[in-house]
């Protein structure tokens, strides 16, 4: 998407044969490869703009890769009952999977910048076994009003992953002996190819105990109380810090069962409240950054052998250097969290209502990829460096009910967040997050939302020269890195979500909307350093400075400080939006229709997915511009947008 957004609209979509730009004929007389769609026509080279983005048809047609495999997923398990109120079960889960995925790299030009001459191929092959065994018993015992439950347990899983990748690259000459497909294959190897071979095996166990007790007075009253602990293998954390405990407690009050507000009159047909505090502990920071707490010694450097001369004559040795800081002190990162809720129907269940509170704090936030200020050398190993703090209200509000032979409902849900990093390893300032280009945009830092933006308060556009004035933050006279602040985050103040649904006669209709308000998007499609790239419209041109227009929003073309404006509040915009997710009708045919056919149940349906969004964004999509990786978050970099859907299906029960 971003190659589309940037190319310039000057240059068509292809070329006949016989009808090239005068770059284009330069590139096929020094032998480069221009690739055609299926009419045998060019795609297009821009003569205004190169950089790393070029046609997005170059792009998908300059390899060919495949990936085909299974995956076989199963479970087994036995539930033993040797005496009343007591089970003892037994479970095994499993799943196996392989991989292929070969790649065929053809020779391609795009650009001055981005070409390959030769042909080059790749083939990468892996197998996955991961099992999990679970043993636990469960008992159960009821004393007249009293209800006592027990359970204790254990859980074990293990991974082990293998892989071999294998590679041809050109040197010289194609990497095979013919530019073709078919001879894609490691056996037509040319005798100038550069060979590369890698794989490993790899095994991954984690082992868990856990219990849980519970105690329930007459349907009124519930307590509820478990332990788990939790061990990971040496691939995660060192031996001594391995385990981790996590408790949690619950309590609940059934209101409504209680004498005192039974009663025919009463309109609330159901009350209860509740309250749950809680931990549990999460490696997932650590699962592509396994043994991170070790020291290594390595011989390489960007990928290069150290060499070091340790006598006069010119000749060297391999010489060796630690590449990362240990840290034997890293362990479990842990959530804590306070839940106090309500739970209530009124008017014979016709609605219902319920409402959260949540404070949740996440301890010994599991980092990787620091900069401690006091370190020299070396790549930091990953740590547990901050708290974070998340707190708010969940609601949810939901009315059924039937008119004659029409039945509907009305469900809506809000959820508030407030984030809060409370807590910083004293080491570090900052933790750099993701960037755009050179400029590191978002960082996780005490006393801000995580992974806020940060950069430049872009002020006004000068009048006379229609650059961008920037807000001098620390009063210095002089616009640098010490003058960047917080300039907006991701973290929506509010989610919100609505589900319309009706049904008459075998017809159903339902119609669900989601929506988020006051979150940030970071717009990074443009660079400073490719000026003739494609600019969007409605960002940088819309009300731009002119001669004719000096009290313009936005800086002239050329502007000086390009760089800064493009690190600024001037592209973070609001990213809240409402988008219908589904309509959806269906119809499900009479019993009297299918019975003959041994048909239980018959539905037809047709659905209309993401077809509508309300958004004051400028991008594609609010929605897939959040991203995915917590440091990347409301970072847009030509994020593809979701696509509208239409879909057609029917569900049949025999």
């Amino acid at each position: 998407m971003a190659a589309t957004l940037q190319l310039d609209p000057l240059t068509p979509y292809s070329y006949s044969p016989n009808n090239i730009t005068d770059e284009m004929q330069k590139a096929l007389s020094e032998g480069k490869e221009l690739l055609t769609d299926k009419n045998g026509d060019y795609y297009s080279v821009s003569k205004f703009y190169t950089s790393e983005q070029y046609h997005p048809m170059i792009m998908r047609d300059r390899s060919k890769a495949s990936e085909s495999g299974f995956n076989v997923n199963g479970s087994i398990f036995a539930d033993l009952t040797p005496f009343d109120g007591f089970v003892f079960t037994s479970r095994l889960g499993y799943r196996l999977s392989a991989k292929r995925k070969p790649t065929y790299d053809y020779p391609f030009f795009g650009n001055t910048m981005q070409s390959r001459d030769y042909v080059g191929i790749e083939n990468e092959t892996s197998s996955t076994i991961y099992y999990q065994w679970e043993n636990f018993a469960n008992y159960t015992k009821q004393i007249n009003k009293h209800e006592l439950s027990a359970m204790v347990g254990m859980s074990f899983q293990e991974q082990s992953y293998d892989y071999t990748k294998a590679g041809l690259s050109a040197n010289g000459e194609h990497a095979i002996q013919k530019n073709d497909i078919l001879f894609g294959y490691f056996n037509y190897a040319s005798a100038s190819a550069t060979r590369t071979l890698e794989g490993e095996k790899t095994r991954t166990a984690k082992l868990a105990y856990f219990g849980r007790i519970g105690y329930n007075y007459d349907n009124k009253y519930m307590l509820q109380a478990s332990l788990r602990a939790d061990a990971a293998d040496l691939s995660y954390l060192p031996a001594a810090n391995r385990w981790g405990y996590f408790p949690a407690v619950s309590g609940g009050w059934i209101i409504s069962n209680e004498e005192f507000f039974m009663g025919d009159a009463n309109p609330v047909s159901y009350l209860k409240l509740r309250a749950s505090w809680g931990q549990n502990g999460s490696l997932a920071a650590l699962e592509e950054n396994k043994y991170a707490y070790t020291t290594d010694i390595s011989s390489r450097r960007d990928d290069n052998t150290i060499l070091y001369p340790f006598v006069t004559d010119v000749e060297y040795v391999t010489g060796a250097k630690p590449s990362t800081m240990g840290n034997d002190k890293l362990k479990w990162e842990t959530s804590e969290q306070i839940n106090i809720g309500i739970d209530s129907r009124f008017f014979n269940d016709r609605l219902t209502f319920s409402m959260d509170y949540f404070e949740k704090r996440t301890k010994d936030l599991l980092v990787k990829d620091t900069k401690p200020s006091l370190s020299l050398g070396g790549v930091t190993p990953a740590m547990n460096a901050g708290d974070v703090k998340n707190n708010g209200f969940e609601f949810e509000l939901d009315w059924r009910d039937r008119i004659g032979e029409v039945s509907y409902g009305i469900r809506a849900n809000l959820a508030t967040l407030k984030n809060k990093v409370t807590y910083l390893d004293p080491s570090l300032a900052r933790i750099a997050g993701t960037n755009f280009h050179t400029t590191t945009v978002t960082y996780f830092e005490e006393g801000y939302p995580v992974y806020y933006f940060r950069g430049y308060e872009f002020d006004h556009v000068d009048p006379t020269t229609g650059d961008p004035v920037f807000k001098d933050i620390n009063g210095d006279g002089v616009i640098n890195d010490d003058d960047k602040t917080y300039i907006g985050d991701v973290i929506p103040d509010f989610t919100y979500g609505i589900t319309l649904t009706a049904g008459w006669k075998g017809f159903d209709l339902t119609i669900f909307g989601t929506g988020s308000q006051g979150n940030d998007i970071f717009n990074g499609i443009a660079r400073s350093d490719y000026l003739a790239s494609n600019k969007l419209k409605n960002i940088f041109y819309n009300d731009r400075w002119t001669n004719s227009n000096t009290n313009a929003s936005v800086p002239r073309a050329g502007m000086n400080d390009f760089d800064k404006y493009l690190a600024s509040d001037a592209l973070v915009y609001d990213g809240s939006y409402f988008k219908i997710k589904q309509i959806q009708l269906g119809y499900t045919l009479p019993k009297r229709w299918i019975n003959k056919a041994y048909i239980n149940n018959f539905r037809l349906y047709a659905s209309l997915d993401d077809f509508v969004t309300f958004t004051k964004y400028p991008g594609f999509d609010p929605e897939a511009s959040a991203g995915s990786d917590i440091s990347a978050m409301g970072m847009d970099k030509g994020s593809y947008p979701t696509s509208k859907k239409v879909v057609f299906g029917f569900n049949i029960e025999f």
